[in-house]
């Protein structure tokens, strides 16, 4: 299931206004090393060399893997990356489960410089992009709210993504294309300073292994139940607080993310973030430093970029640019 013209075309709605406005953010990490596309290396043949005898029986993809390790990373790597680290789930699932949308919450529309709309404004177009060195991720979503985004009630957040991440042995690189799609009615409550919302509902997630004759668990379309929440807070003007966090029963996978920022030049927050995530059989921890709440015309720019420790060996650093428009 091949779904990244869709994310990619409402991901980029946001920043499409802001070229239109003639204003922009712009955020230059280092670039990443290319992500291979999944869809050009499942149109490689595969030639019986390519894959073992025990690639294909019940439990070989993890033993394969665990065996290509020990024998190009030498006992300790192999020891490291064992079949009781992959788990149950194999491969598929240590590679896919620790996206999560709670690192792509959009600033709450309580925002002191979300400007350009009024306070009955019902929809917030959100959306971005993150990458590092083994994967990247195209997300984007709405939030709905029935009494107008900046009141108490009824909210609706619809998110979808699509993600790409690889993993490398002696022999093959893996690559796991994921389809991920929420729908969650939730409530907003806002006291002072403090916004919270609080959803939950149902989960999708389609999942695509490359190379194509390996079997998983996690092959193909799964649904499941999301739950989420997003916490704002300025204990005074200057000095904003937020924490996000979101939970699904596919793969056991869950995230969360805290972050404090200062505000400068009365423009945008600047400061540390912290996120994790894990699955049953991964995990993932990310410190950096974002910029939350840059204005230009009717959009809103976040942007942030760090290092992050991967349970799979996968270190590295990471760059995220985000949007987000009351239309």
């Amino acid at each position: 299931m091949r779904c990244v013209g869709w994310v990619r075309g409402l991901s980029v709605v946001a920043i499409l206004v802001a070229t239109q406005c003639g204003a922009s953010a712009q955020m230059a990490p280092d670039e990443p090393d290319a992500i291979p596309d999944a869809a050009s290396l499942e149109a490689e043949d595969l030639s019986p060399d390519d894959v073992s005898a025990g690639d294909l029986t019940a439990g070989g993809l993890e033993a394969a893997v665990a065996a290509e390790l020990a024998g190009g990373l030498g006992a300790g790597g192999g020891a490291r990356l064992d079949l009781a680290e992959f788990g149950p789930g194999g491969l598929d699932s240590s590679m896919a489960g620790i996206a999560s949308y709670a690192l792509f919450a959009p600033v709450p529309s309580s925002a002191p410089t979300l400007r350009g709309g009024s306070a009955t404004d019902p929809v917030l177009l959100f959306g971005g992009y993150d990458v590092w060195r083994n994967g990247h991720t195209i997300y984007s979503g709405l939030h709905w709210a029935a009494n107008g985004l900046d009141h108490d009630g009824f909210v609706i957040r619809l998110s979808i993504s699509n993600s790409a991440e690889r993993y490398f042995t002696p022999r093959r690189t893996y690559v796991t294309d994921i389809f991920r799609a929420a729908v969650m009615p939730g409530w907003r409550f806002k006291v002072g300073a403090f916004e919270l919302k609080l959803f939950g509902g149902p989960d999708f997630e389609h999942h695509n292994l490359t190379p194509a004759a390996l079997q998983t668990d996690w092959r193909g379309p799964h649904l499941g139940l999301r739950i989420g929440g997003e916490a704002w807070a300025q204990p005074i003007p200057e000095l904003m607080l937020a924490a996000s966090f979101d939970a699904t029963t596919i793969a056991e996978g869950f995230g969360f993310r805290a972050a404090a920022g200062w505000r400068l030049l009365d423009a945008f927050w600047l400061g540390p973030e912290f996120y994790g995530s894990r699955d049953e059989l991964s995990r993932q921890t990310r410190f950096g430093l974002h910029m939350t709440g840059l204005q230009s015309g009717p959009v809103q720019w976040s942007a942030a970029m760090g290092v992050l420790r991967d349970s799979l060996g996968r270190d590295g650093n990471y760059a995220r640019l985000a949007a987000q428009i009351r239309p």
